[in-house]
């Protein structure tokens, strides 16, 4: 079994029913704040619509504790897998009308682990951790599997940041949300979902496969799904340079996984289709952290793993629970069949 710092993230732009489970969720939220930072600020604050917590650094981690709440309700877990998650409030990147709300990575991948789907494929640390739960675990408790990055510019005020917008902390899904401000929960469960997988590792400047020192080129989960309907091709077969063109070739990267497939037709849009499968988001230029990792955005209704937030989004995980069957996660057959919300009938 060997192991990899993975330094790829993917990033959530925002442009122009939070349901907090009883099951025992295998998710543990690890501070990375300085003191009186993100989540660390003891800023008072009222307890709003479903989060009790009365300063902003504890509404900010209730938010990130319910998130990892809602994945627990998909992942089929064993009880004694714990997932860390790092996470803090940083400055990240933000114009007047558009700004990087989050950023995620696996801050490890593995391959060959014990009860690994394939052999020779990269994995983020997550599904590592969660399939080879019977070899006593693969990281040191004091490390992280998944690295997480919210954007702590807005709640500052700051008019060149999406117009002085602020993080609305509600767990709600029905309640009406303030003017002027950006919904944590839907971020987070997109950010999350990077970490556990929704992410390719390939080099889409080059079309290079993830290869750490002394380690031959190996495929990624997620890459062994992609498609081109235009060369009739897969990732998997393709060479380096034929990656690389394939990467800038919307509208005709697709998944190609079984289970997506089984749900795809809740979407309704036909333009969010190649040759009946749904599309991956492959814009020319390649755009940095959105590339390759997200779904089109033609996608209708809106999917939460869309490069930018769309405004009906909450609590709906939609196609990625399906995604993660794909890529071999484990995840709760009574579920498989549930994962659209009422929207989406």
């Amino acid at each position: 079994m060997r192991a990899s710092v993975m330094t790829v993230g993917a990033a959530l732009i925002v442009a122009g029913m939070c349901f907090v489970s009883e099951i025992e969720a295998g998710f543990k939220i690890v501070v990375l704040d300085d003191p009186d930072v993100g989540l660390n600020d003891p800023a008072e604050r009222e307890p709003i619509d479903g989060n009790n917590g009365t300063t902003l650094g504890q509404q900010r981690l209730n938010v990130l504790q319910a998130a990892a709440d809602r994945w627990a309700e998909f992942l089929d877990l064993d009880p004694s897998v714990e997932i860390r998650v790092g996470a803090e409030f940083i400055a990240l990147d933000c114009e007047e009308d558009r700004g990087v709300l989050g950023s995620a990575r696996s801050n490890f991948v593995y391959k060959d682990f014990a009860n690994a789907p394939a052999a020779g494929v990269w994995y983020s640390a997550a599904q590592a951790e969660a399939l080879a739960v019977a070899s006593g675990g693969l990281l040191a408790a004091d490390r992280q599997h998944i690295g997480t990055f919210y954007n702590l510019r807005l709640d500052e005020g700051d008019e060149t940041c999406l117009r002085g917008a602020s993080w609305y902390y509600g767990l709600d899904p029905e309640a009406s949300r303030p003017a002027g401000t950006i919904p944590l929960f839907p971020v987070v469960l997109h950010e999350f979902a990077h970490g556990l997988g929704f992410a390719t590792l390939v080099n889409l400047e080059t079309g290079a496969l993830f290869q750490p020192d002394n380690e031959d080129p190996l495929e990624d989960a997620y890459m062994r799904f992609l498609f081109d309907t235009e060369t009739d091709s897969s990732w998997s077969d393709m060479t380096d340079t034929e990656r690389q063109v394939s990467a800038l070739n919307d509208p005709t990267v697709v998944w190609t996984g079984a289970d997506v497939a089984a749900e795809s037709n809740r979407v309704t849009a036909p333009e969010a289709f190649s040759q009946g499968q749904l599309r991956m988001h492959a814009p020319d230029p390649i755009e940095p952290g959105s590339s390759i990792s997200h779904w089109s955005p033609t996608a209708e209704p809106s999917l939460l793993m869309e490069p930018s937030l769309t405004s009906g989004l909450f609590d709906q995980v939609d196609l990625t629970p399906a995604l993660f069957s794909d890529i071999g996660w484990p995840i709760r057959s009574e579920f498989l069949d549930l994962i659209f919300s009422d929207r989406f009938q």
